[in-house]
């Protein structure tokens, strides 16, 4: 029978995967309200809050400040990567617990392998949420401090706030960080060593060896 680190593993990867898609079909990244700019923009997707109109990947280029675009470009095939990676992983997990493949030693290449997923999905998340001003030119002194005031002068708010699909990407990439600690952990002889500790101290405990301890 799989460990219950394998089984883990596995439902972390496909709840990691769910959280991925969802961010990748996601314009809610990133909640922008300027004077001249209202959307929201995602990795892959972004709206226009005005004309409640929605676009891809061949618009958000119109949105992307020109000397930026090609390390956004990076940093979607990136996270195209993470979600790939993310997918071949939870297809692993699962021949693992079907017992398709026995060999533990596949576990080492796997943990290599969700190291460098989980890395694209951190990477991806590091450079939106500490360059997203520069991606979407919002580099203006009056937008310093993230505080714009209302036109008539009454109120104010934020210039930018992230939303709650930058929230989800972020929990994906969490969990393929657990994903990648389970692989870990069975490629190594941690499970092994745990499990003959859990052994001993069942005998241990149990009642017919305190009984053979005080015959004793």
């Amino acid at each position: 029978m799989a460990s219950l680190c394998l089984y883990v593993g596995l439902l972390s990867s496909m709840l990691s995967l769910t959280c991925i898609v969802f961010g990748m079909s996601s314009s809610q990244w990133m909640q922008i309200r300027s004077f001249y700019f209202a959307h929201d923009v995602g990795i892959m997707r972004h709206c226009d809050v005005l004309s409640q109109a929605c676009g891809d990947m061949e618009w958000i280029n119109d949105l992307v400040d020109a000397q930026y675009a090609t390390l956004f470009r990076s940093l979607q095939a990136m996270y195209l990567l993470h979600c790939v990676g993310m997918l071949v992983s939870g297809v692993m997990y699962a021949l693992y617990a079907i017992r398709f493949f026995e060999a533990k030693g596949g576990f080492r290449a796997l943990t290599a392998f969700n190291f460098l997923t989980m890395g694209a999905g951190i990477y991806t998340l590091a450079l939106y949420g500490t360059k997203y001003r520069k991606f979407f030119g919002l580099t203006s002194p009056e937008y310093d401090d993230n505080i714009i005031i209302n036109l008539n002068g009454h109120g104010s708010h934020h210039v930018a706030d992230f939303g709650y699909g930058f929230i989800i990407a972020a929990i994906g990439c969490v969990l393929s960080g657990i994903v990648t600690i389970c692989s870990g952990l069975e490629a190594s002889k941690a499970v092994d060593l745990l499990r003959n500790m859990q052994n001993r101290l069942t005998v241990w405990t149990s009642p017919y060896t305190l009984f053979v301890d005080q015959e004793a």
